[in-house]
């Protein structure tokens, strides 16, 4: 299990934000791992403890990328930067993760198995 993970609403409650706001993500649209973009959280929850941490730039990240690649499940990803920001702020108006956790399971391609007759 990683080290960090992001909120989950089935495990976490909406943090605290100076102002007395609250939220369940604070995301980041940065250039994915395939050099298009993604979005990822800032806020990140320890796995053991719960206790939430504010990671940015390549510490967010380095902490999207590990967990992508200890879980097999992908943060969304864009064609373009601009793409990537709009949906963010689309999410964050539906309310963010507080109905589904950002990182999702990648869709599998099903190949045809055609047999010749």
């Amino acid at each position: 299990m990683p080290q960090l993970i992001p909120f989950d609403p089935k495990r976490h409650k909406p943090i605290e934000l100076p102002g007395g706001r609250r939220a369940t993500e604070y995301l980041a649209s940065e250039g994915s791992p395939e050099g298009k973009a993604w979005n990822i959280p800032q806020i990140w929850f320890d796995s053991e403890t719960g206790d939430p941490k504010f990671l940015q730039g390549d510490r967010a990240w380095d902490a999207a990328k590990s967990y992508e690649d200890s879980t097999g499940l992908k943060f969304p990803r864009f064609e373009t930067l601009g793409a990537a920001v709009e949906a963010a702020k689309s999410r964050s108006k539906a309310g963010g993760s507080s109905k589904q956790s950002l990182a999702i399971k990648p869709k599998t391609k099903t190949l045809l198995n055609l047999k010749e007759k």
